[in-house]
């Protein structure tokens, strides 16, 4: 019995010598551990500043002024003057963000800023050339013509034009404060992190513009052949005329909004250690209901004035001829038309005009993401990639009536982050 109990008690204190054993060495490799994830948590700085750029190419539609005369410019081939009312197709934007990570913590908080603007002049002139004098009088077969008289002449310096100008400009401003936590320690690695974060985000949108369309496409000269005196005097009494179009708007347009934003920033190391200088793989989503006032306001005009030219007093003489002989000469007695000193007489105008002062409260759905390349040095990261934003509905671009437009960018950015302790 006694061997028995014996046996028993060395067992017993085998067993609790092993347990004993264990837990020390258990207790001194957890103390290990403990001890170089503070080391390590010690060396993560606790504030992060970035700074950045992003060149944006800009989605921003708006309609464009369209006067009942560009029927009349489109017959005269003169259409492509007027094709200045297209806004900047790029932007260049900066952005600060700075984040703060408690220590022992997962959470992360930042406030993060972005600021960009674009704008754009054209000014494009299209016109036809004078009509010659053997133009002019449609003789047949042609003859050459010589002028002699006064320094004036006709035709006059009228002509076929159309003339188009504007200027664009636009500015945008988007504010974020947010909240996150890494919920994915180890899944991408030591040092890999996956950080779903909750906030607010504040937008900003305004956009001008300027817009003068000046055209002149039925300019109208006499076309009656001279063949005898009679054509001839009923030449010199016609009159040039012509129409004389103008349309001008400006408008002003603009979005305030702010509301609750998720969003989901992911890393993932590629190459290197986290020790000296390591390569990451960035990505992230993000998306934001955003509620705020929408406004658009402006003003419009459009003439129509038609015009003939007036006659002048001048005498002078057109000849012509033909395989080197005088044919014939054209004499002009005190009816002379047009001409550098002739005057165009407006016979009828015709102008609508319309202001517009429109403001509505919107619901704006806002999609973003990006996905980029880091590299990591002791303190420091630079990173490379490209980033899209998307907010749905988010201008009025209408004139006369409201018109909702997308507004949207979309391009590459880089940015340098320096780390605090």
């Amino acid at each position: 019995m006694n061997k028995t109990t014996n046996m028993i008690r060395n067992n017993i204190r085998h067993q609790l010598l092993i347990t004993v054993s264990a837990a020390a060495l258990f207790a001194a490799a957890y103390g290990a551990g403990e001890a170089q994830a503070a080391d390590n948590d010690s060396d993560r700085p606790l504030i992060w500043i970035e700074l950045g750029g992003q060149w944006q190419r800009m989605s921003e539609a708006q309609e464009e002024l369209s006067p009942p005369f560009m029927a009349s410019i489109t017959q005269a081939n003169l259409l492509k003057a007027l094709d200045v009312q297209k806004p900047a197709a790029y932007a260049v934007a900066g952005e600060g963000k700075i984040s703060f990570q408690p220590d022992d913590s997962d959470w992360v908080f930042s406030a993060s800023l972005q600021y960009g603007r674009s704008g754009a002049k054209r000014h494009h002139h299209q016109q036809t050339a004078n009509k010659t004098v053997s133009e002019f009088f449609h003789f047949n077969p042609p003859y050459s013509a010589k002028y002699i008289g006064p320094k004036y002449f006709y035709p006059s310096r009228e002509v076929k034009f159309a003339d188009g100008k504007a200027s664009q400009s636009e500015n945008h401003l988007i504010l974020d404060f947010q909240a996150g936590k890494d919920v994915g320690i180890g899944i991408f690695g030591g040092h890999g992190s996956s950080v779903v974060s909750a906030g607010v985000r504040v937008a900003h949108f305004t956009s001008k513009s300027d817009v003068t369309l000046r055209a002149q496409p039925d300019l109208q000269y006499p076309t009656a052949p001279i063949t005898n005196k009679y054509e001839r005097q009923a030449f010199y009494n016609a009159h040039i005329r012509f129409h004389n179009y103008a349309a001008m708007a400006n408008a002003q347009r603009d979005f305030r909004g702010l509301g609750p934003t998720l969003s989901w920033n992911a890393s993932v190391p590629v190459a290197g250690n986290a020790q000296a200088t390591e390569i990451t793989l960035d990505w992230g989503l993000n998306a934001a209901v955003l509620f705020g006032r929408q406004r658009a306001s402006g003003h419009h005009q459009t003439v129509n004035k038609s015009y003939y030219f007036s006659s002048i007093s001048r005498n002078g003489a057109y000849v012509f001829y033909r395989s080197g002989k005088r044919i014939r000469q054209v004499n002009f007695h005190n009816r002379y038309f047009g001409g550098e000193n002739g005057t165009a007489v407006p016979t009828a105008q015709h102008t609508n005009s319309a202001p517009h002062d429109r403001s509505r409260m919107v619901t704006v759905p806002n999609l973003g993401g990006f996905a980029g390349i880091s590299m990591h040095y002791q303190g420091a990261k630079v990173s490379f990639g490209y980033r899209a934003d998307l907010f749905f509905g988010a201008i009025d671009g209408g004139i006369d009536a409201r018109k909702s437009e997308n507004r949207g960018f979309f391009g590459p950015f880089a940015s340098i982050s320096v780390g605090l302790p």
